[in-house]
């Protein structure tokens, strides 16, 4: 019986100190580092008056030079410059490195450039805890009225107080989130591609294409993931069984415009399937035609459409990279603009070279993409600390 006593008495103290342990108060470094990490999280989602909180928590139980930075961008990302600005500030007085101190120039630049693009007056080392409303006393300095000096009434009141300059937030997150994700601002990629169909009439063209494409993507809508893409492209084909005319060879440079969205599986998925549409305007060369100088001359104008379906894998740090497999079709008008039988120019006629009909052509292509996170490139503007 007295074996059992002590056998729970014992239990019962280990388990008092196994709960002692794990009951631990947080020292206030852990808690300012807890609160920094769950302001960046916010930052990342594009959320910057909730992490600004936590940043301002953080900067609170420990002064540190790196949560002044992860504030001053956070205030600047909401327009608060001011408060931006003052954050900023106490870097330098809080024993930043220099790395830290570089950041917090950068941001200060961006602030000033900020207020000037916005026509704001910035106030420099001004508070950043908000207008403290208006002054109840203004003719005494804000303190209570003395009765045994009574206020001066053609004494003019001070000014009132200080309200901290907000602009507009700014519409690019400036930092870079820590997780890759198929999300980007823009891109540029070139693509490859070969297939075959028919242009123009019958047999005056050869079936086999092949071509390159160099595109720019915007992410309209990052959540979405919907976006635009600009490109040009040139295609080639050969010459077709028809030989009773002076052609041969027929190349169509295509100025176009696309929407496309990206359908991913996932949260940060690495392979994703995109459709496309656009629309170009088709300029034509039959026979690799020539002006007086010896350059070539697409003097053929139509219109065309292009639909296609990649799908795509990223990788690098924050899926940076794109490669691509698709496949597509290029279709075409009728030559809309071109020389007649008329012209004295020596071209041929749109029913001379075949082009009063349109024509279609599919194709399979690889290609690559380099995405850029920010408008300045592929760097964030600033790394959260």
């Amino acid at each position: 019986m007295t074996r059992l006593i002590l056998l729970g008495s014992l239990a019962s103290l280990v388990s008092a100190l196994a709960l002692t342990g794990t009951a631990r108060a947080e020292t206030q470094a852990e808690i300012a580092a807890r609160l920094n990490e769950e302001g960046k999280q916010l930052m990342y989602k594009d959320q910057p008056a909730d992490a600004a909180k936590k940043f301002q928590e953080a900067v609170a139980r420990v002064p540190e030079a790196k949560y002044f930075v992860n504030l001053c961008t956070a205030r600047l990302q909401e327009g608060k410059l001011d408060e931006a600005l003052t954050a900023c500030d106490a870097v330098e007085l809080n024993n930043p490195t220099p790395d830290q101190k570089s950041k917090a120039g950068k941001l200060i630049e961006k602030i000033n450039e900020e207020a000037k693009k916005q026509n704001l007056e910035l106030h420099a080392g001004g508070g950043g805890g908000g207008d403290p409303g208006p002054n109840p006393n203004p003719q005494n300095g804000g303190r209570p009225p003395d009765p045994n000096r009574p206020i001066d009434p053609n004494r003019p009141p001070p000014p009132r107080p200080y309200a901290p300059t907000v602009g507009r937030p700014l519409g690019q997150n400036l930092v870079m989130a820590s997780t890759p994700d198929n999300k980007y601002t823009w891109t540029l990629g070139i693509d490859l591609f070969g297939g075959g169909g028919q242009i123009g009439q019958s047999n005056f063209y050869g079936s086999a294409v092949g071509g390159l494409r160099i595109k720019g993507d915007y992410l309209l809508n990052p959540a979405s993931r919907v976006g635009a893409q600009g490109y040009f492209q040139i295609s080639h084909l050969g010459p077709g069984s028809d030989d009773s005319f002076r052609v041969d060879t027929l190349d169509i440079f295509d100025v176009g415009v696309a929407g496309y969205k990206h359908v991913c599986l996932g949260k940060t998925p690495r392979l994703c399937i995109t459709p496309l549409v656009g629309v170009h305007l088709s300029l034509m060369s039959p026979a690799g035609e020539m002006d007086s100088t010896g350059s070539q001359v697409f003097n053929y104008a139509g219109v065309g459409a292009r639909g296609e379906i990649a799908l795509t894998y990223a990788f690098g740090r924050r899926f940076e990279h794109a490669l691509s497999i698709m496949g597509g079709v290029n279709i075409y008008s009728p030559v809309l603009s071109g020389p007649s039988e008329f012209d004295d120019s020596g071209s041929l006629s749109i029913e001379e070279a075949g082009l009063d009909k349109g024509g279609a052509a599919g194709y399979l292509g690889l290609g690559y993409t380099y995405r850029f996170n920010t408008p300045l490139g592929s760097s964030p503007f600033v790394t959260l600390e």
